[in-house]
């Protein structure tokens, strides 16, 4: 049986790729994973030493392979070969044929729609290559910035439920916006963008 989530495709768009994780991004990741601003609506973060980004590769995006998910993409900014953000299939949805998506971006590259169009390449992979029924997404209310780039692709709000989070310097307590798109929400819409 053929396991696509092991050999994820490269994604090219504008000056940006989307390509595997490896262990050798852990130095890129600690550059935009130490800022608190980045992390502020994430569970994890922020580093205060590099050696928690390499962890963090270790333990968190490579173990997925075992749970039938992709290990996640880097974002890489092909001027640099910087890698600046990561977005990925980081939880499978129980007793469904579906993932949530989470994504995070360099400080820098704010405002470029470079998030919103790896969300779009992300959802196709989802469908079109992985073959999954549905995607969820999710975003704490404060988070705006993420609410922005959800909403310009054809997700549908699901619930809003109360929410807490502690970090190690706070706790959050906000409503959770949860999202899910279909395949058949999916299809239709690329037939709709067709039409136009």
């Amino acid at each position: 049986m053929k396991k696509p989530y092991k050999h994820m495709p490269v994604i090219t768009f504008d000056d940006i790729m989307l390509r595997t994780i490896t262990q050798k991004d852990y130095k890129d990741m600690f550059d935009y994973g130490k800022n608190h601003e980045v992390v502020r609506y994430l569970s994890w973060g922020p580093f205060s030493i590099p050696k928690e980004a390499k962890k963090s590769i270790q333990h968190i995006f490579y173990p997925r392979l075992k749970k039938g998910l992709p290990i996640g993409y880097a974002i890489v900014d092909l001027k640099t070969s910087k890698m600046i953000g990561t977005i990925d299939f980081h939880s499978k949805i129980k007793d469904e044929q579906g993932a949530e998506i989470g994504f995070v971006l360099h400080h820098d590259y704010w405002n470029k729609g470079i998030m919103t169009q790896a969300l779009k390449e992300m959802i196709k992979v989802g469908f079109d290559y992985l073959g999954y029924d549905y995607i969820r997404i999710r975003h704490l209310g404060q988070n705006i910035a993420s609410q922005k780039v959800i909403s310009k692709a054809p997700f549908k709000l699901k619930s809003i439920e109360p929410f807490r989070i502690e970090k190690a310097a706070r706790v959050i307590e906000d409503d959770m916006y949860t999202y899910e798109m279909t395949k058949e929400d999916y299809h239709g819409s690329q037939q709709s963008e067709r039409h136009l």
